[in-house]
């Protein structure tokens, strides 16, 4: 939990950051096709652009601040261990929902791709770490692809997928997430022996494509 501020100054600068913010995310869902850059929130919130350049002094911490504030506001987190990941994935699904407008204006706009990028990492770390003692002895390679794969589907462009190309339900979607996250976690718990990825190569000797064995 980040420290009260103490002084005047301090506060008068964690309010001006905080209207930053809450002017971002308000572009970001209000109109999601629209100019998002320092300038624009600059002057949605009707200040100099120097002053939001002063507390994001670039882009990319404008983006991180906002996937925080993305992340407070959908209530998203991300399993560390495996007992977490159905009953956490089916929550986040369900904060989906109820934040749905939200979501859906981060899921369709330019500026929202990027915020999403930053879950994407913090997602990637986080099921790296929860299927770690699953993934054991597994190439490196192999791991990053299952990695991807729980990633993925953990996600709110999945969520919308089920929701619009599925035709689910919010409840739906949240017990499918569930079953597909379980039968991933069976099948990669099937794994014996260890699996190799090796590349394929023409009769040159020049790799041509992919492919994946098992040795047994």
């Amino acid at each position: 939990m980040a420290a009260k501020p103490r002084t005047l100054r301090d506060r008068q600068a964690a309010a001006t950051r905080e209207q930053i913010l809450e002017v971002a995310m308000h572009q970001l869902g209000q109109n999601p096709r629209g100019t998002f850059s320092h300038e624009s929130i600059a002057e949605a919130a009707g200040m100099g652009a120097r002053t939001v350049y002063r507390h994001f002094p670039d882009r990319a911490s404008l983006l991180n601040a906002l996937w925080g504030r993305l992340r407070e506001a959908t209530h998203t987190r991300f399993p560390s261990t495996e007992d977490e990941i159905l009953t956490l994935a089916q929550t986040v699904f369900r904060e989906f929902d109820d934040n749905e407008p939200l979501v859906r204006a981060v899921l369709n706009s330019p500026a929202g791709t990027e915020v999403r990028e930053r879950g994407g990492i913090e997602g990637r770390a986080a099921f790296a770490q929860s299927l770690g003692p699953i993934l054991e002895g597994l190439p490196e390679r192999e791991k990053a692809r299952i990695i991807a794969v729980f990633a993925s589907i953990y996600s709110a462009p999945f969520w919308q997928l089920l929701r619009d190309r599925g035709q689910l339900s919010g409840s739906e979607a949240e017990k499918a997430v569930s079953w597909a996250l379980e039968t991933l976690l069976t099948a990669a718990k099937s794994i014996t022996g260890p699996r190799l990825v090796k590349d394929k190569k023409n009769k040159k000797g020049n790799v041509t494509n992919h492919e994946q064995v098992r040795e047994v």
